[in-house]
C-alpha cells in the first residue's frame, strides 16, 4: 500500500517532468527552424539584389538592354482552355509586340476548351492573315491527351523557333515582352529564362494580399535563381530553348500530374546542364500581370494545384526549401495555439513570427519597387497573419485533397 501511495505522489511530478522535456524540445526545434529559414531569405534577398545594380545609397532593379541576337527565332506557345474572354486580347498583345515579325510566330494550342476560344482564335487569323498565327486544336484527339503539359508538348513539336516563349491566355504583356524575354537568351547564353509575374492590384482585401504575397514568391524566384539555385518558376512567364525541351525529355515523367508544367521542366534543365543554365531577367518590360483569384475558393484551388506537384518533386534544393518553408509555418502556428496553455511558448512564438516578419519585409519590399506597387506595404502585416494560416492548411491538405481547375478535377 506504501509503494502504490509513494508512486501515486511522484506520477505528477513525473508527468510535469516529461512535459517541461517536450516544451524543451519544441523551443529549440522551433528556434533552429526559423535561424535556417533566416538564412534561406536572407540568402535569397542578397540573390535579388543581385539581379540588379547599385545607384547612389540604396539597390534599384534596373531594366537590362536587350542583348538578343538577330537572325533567332521566337515561338510563342499559349495554351487555351476556356479563354474565350481573353484570347482575342493576348492575340492582339501579340500583334503589337516590337520585335521582328519574321523572326516570330505564335501557336495557339487547345487543351479540349468547352468555350469558343478557338473559333475567337480562327478569325483573328483571317483578319489578320500577314500574322505568323498557328492554330493546334484538339477535336481530333483522344480525351487521354488532355493537360497543359500535353498541350505544351504538341505546340513544341509544331514549334519552328530557337527560342520558347511560354504565357497563360489570361495574362497581359507590354509591347517590349518578347524582345525583353528573348533578350535573356544572350546574357550568358542560358537554357532557360524565368520572367517577372505580378498580380494586378485587385479590388477586394484578399485580392490585395494576394498581389503582396506574389511579391514575395517572385522574390524567393529571382533571388534563388540568382544564386544558381532556383527553386521557383511560373509558367506564366518563361521561356527556355527547344533543343533544351527536347533534350531534357520534356514533361514525360511527370504527365500525371495536372500541375507543375513550370516547376518540372525547370527541375530537369538544371539537372542536366548544371547551375547557370537558368537566369531571372530583371528587365521590367519583361513583366507578365494576371489577375489574382476574386473568391476565397478560387484561391484555395489554385493553391492546392500548386501544391499537388510537389509530391512529384525530386531537386533536393527545391524539397529542402520547401519543408523549411511549410516547417516554420507549422511550427509558429502550433507555438501560437498551445500556447494557450503553455505561456512561455506563446511569447517564444510570437517574438521569432515577429522577427521572420522583419526579416522577409526586405526582399518583398524590393519586389514592390520592382513593380512599382510600394502603396501594399500597408497590407504586409495582414498579408503575414493570413499566410501564417494558409500554408499550415494547404501544405497539409493539398497532398491529397482534390482541387478544381477551369472545369477539371485534380
Amino acid at each position: 500500500m506504501f509503494l502504490i501511495f509513494g508512486a501515486g505522489s511522484y506520477f505528477p511530478i513525473y508527468i510535469q517532468t516529461i512535459t517541461m522535456g517536450i516544451e524543451d524540445v519544441f523551443k529549440l526545434l522551433l528556434v533552429l527552424v526559423l535561424v535556417i529559414y533566416g538564412f534561406t531569405i536572407l540568402a535569397f534577398t542578397f540573390g535579388v539584389l543581385k539581379t540588379g545594380r547599385l545607384i547612389g545609397s540604396w539597390p534599384e532593379i534596373l531594366i537590362k538592354p536587350s542583348t538578343f541576337q538577330p537572325g533567332h527565332t521566337v515561338s510563342v506557345i499559349i495554351p487555351v482552355r476556356n479563354e474565350a474572354g481573353h484570347i482575342l486580347r493576348i492575340l492582339e498583345e501579340m500583334r503589337n509586340q516590337d520585335f521582328p515579325v519574321n523572326l516570330l510566330e505564335v501557336i495557339v494550342v487547345d487543351d479540349f476548351s468547352e468555350d469558343s476560344s478557338m473559333a475567337c482564335a480562327e478569325r483573328f487569323a483571317k483578319q489578320f492573315p500577314e500574322f505568323p498565327l498557328v492554330l493546334i486544336p484538339s477535336r481530333s484527339l483522344e480525351r487521354k491527351e488532355f493537360g497543359k503539359k500535353r498541350a505544351i508538348e504538341r505546340a513544341v513539336t509544331r514549334a519552328k523557333g530557337e527560342i520558347i516563349l511560354c504565357t497563360d491566355a489570361d495574362t497581359m504583356h507590354g509591347s517590349g515582352w518578347i524582345s525583353a524575354m528573348a533578350g535573356g537568351f544572350g546574357l550568358i547564353q542560358p537554357q532557360m529564362v524565368l520572367g517577372p509575374v505580378v498580380f494586378c492590384q485587385g479590388k477586394n482585401l484578399l485580392q490585395k494580399i494576394q498581389t503582396l504575397e506574389f511579391m514575395g514568391i517572385m522574390g524567393t524566384t529571382a533571388g534563388s535563381a540568382s544564386l544558381g539555385y532556383p527553386v521557383m518558376c511560373n509558367g506564366a512567364n518563361l521561356g527556355y530553348r527547344r533543343a533544351a525541351f527536347i533534350e531534357t525529355g520534356g514533361y514525360r515523367r511527370n504527365l500525371q500530374f495536372g500541375s507543375g508544367d513550370d516547376q518540372f521542366l525547370m527541375n530537369s534543365v538544371r539537372k542536366h546542364f548544371g547551375q547557370q543554365a537558368i537566369i531571372y531577367i530583371n528587365d521590367r518590360s519583361a513583366i507578365v500581370s494576371t489577375e489574382p483569384e476574386a473568391s476565397l475558393t478560387g484561391f484555395l484551388n489554385q493553391r492546392l494545384r500548386w501544391v499537388s506537384k510537389s509530391r512529384g518533386y525530386s531537386d533536393p534544393v527545391v524539397i529542402v526549401v520547401g519543408m523549411v518553408t511549410w516547417l516554420i509555418h507549422f511550427l509558429l502556428l502550433g507555438g501560437m495555439v498551445s500556447g494557450i496553455f503553455f505561456p512561455e511558448i506563446l511569447i517564444l512564438s510570437l517574438s521569432l513570427w515577429l522577427i521572420k516578419i522583419l526579416l522577409e519585409y526586405p526582399m518583398v519590399w524590393l519586389m514592390m519597387r520592382f513593380f512599382r506597387k510600394k502603396e501594399l506595404s500597408g497590407y504586409y502585416f495582414i498579408a503575414q497573419v493570413f499566410q501564417l494560416v494558409y500554408v499550415v492548411l494547404v501544405g497539409m491538405l493539398g497532398l491529397f485533397l482534390p482541387y478544381r481547375w477551369k472545369g477539371r478535377k485534380g
